[in-house]
């Protein structure tokens, strides 16, 4: 048996999803409140526990040969860090009591205790679990990150905080995270892959992937860093979240976030995923139009 943690996000449903492919037994593990009815017509098991709550992640994790765990940033609270902390420290004691390996995901920069911004978040779930020779996948910045920009990117212009515009970063994509991660679930050692996608993309590249996929130009466009506050306030932002993405993005663009070693390549291109996605924005909107 194998559990999943957050298998009603991006990188879990692809991992439930994966095992469930090579016909895994699988108990995926939700929010309280969330039935997983879909779920238990794929095959997999439904377990519910809030990952503040280590007696019900125990529960969730009881009999399960290995666990997927991951520990996003809470950006509503007015710690996050502490937050972060908390649940890190929860995935621990569960996974002693219930006697699960642990396979988390992790990102690039993972190797810094502080000046990460949103990042220290799996530096904390590293230190954690490391001693319990629990594997991570540190992944690079998500390819799925630029999607909010979609709309933006019709319109001929991609809105970017990283800079310079030509500097490529490390990308990972979803699909390569789960082939990743169902390979070191099945595994019994401990170690600590880094992850990229086929190839490091700079915004411009990402801005070339999208304009060949719309069938328009696309130009990368630096947002001021005197606007960035502004920015993220305008997404409904704290000011202690806005504190963090602003030091992340500085982190990135000033050469401290980076792979510590040479990463894994991923099969997932830029020009892949951009054709992938706006495909499938068309689709949704068919739908809808169907709908009406």
């Amino acid at each position: 048996m194998y559990a999943v943690m957050g298998a009603s996000g991006k990188t879990g449903r692809a991992v439930a999803f994966g095992l469930l492919e090579q016909g895994r037994p699988v108990r995926v593990v939700l929010r309280p409140g969330r039935e997983g009815q879909d779920w238990k017509e794929r095959g997999a098991e439904v377990a519910h526990a809030d990952v503040h709550d280590a007696a019900a992640l125990t529960t969730a994790f009881a009999g399960a040969r290995a666990a997927y765990v991951l520990n996003p940033p809470d950006y509503a609270s007015e710690d996050m860090h502490a937050s972060a902390r908390d649940v890190a420290a929860n995935y621990a004691e569960a996974a002693r009591s219930a006697g699960t390996r642990l396979v988390a995901l992790s990102s690039i920069g993972a190797q810094h205790a502080d000046g990460t911004g949103n990042i220290v978040t799996t530096h904390l779930l590293e230190q954690a679990l490391r001693p319990l020779d629990a594997s991570f996948v540190r992944a690079g910045n998500f390819l799925t990150n630029w999607l909010p920009s979609l709309p933006a990117m019709r319109g001929g212009v991609l809105p970017s905080f990283f800079t310079p515009l030509d500097r490529p970063v490390p990308h990972s994509a979803v699909a390569d995270i789960a082939v990743t991660v169902v390979r070191e679930l099945l595994r019994d050692d401990s170690r600590t892959i880094e992850l990229a996608a086929a190839a490091d993309y700079a915004p411009d590249d990402i801005a070339a992937a999208f304009a060949q996929a719309l069938g328009r130009n696309v130009t990368a466009q630096a947002v001021p860093r005197a606007q960035w506050r502004a920015v993220h306030a305008g997404m409904g932002l704290p000011d202690a979240a806005i504190d963090n993405w602003v030091q992340m993005w500085d982190a990135f663009n000033g050469g401290l976030i980076r792979f510590e070693g040479t990463p894994e390549r991923g099969a997932t291109s830029a020009a892949a995923f951009a054709a992938e996605a706006v495909a499938g924005a068309a689709g949704v909107a068919d739908t809808a139009e169907a709908d009406r």
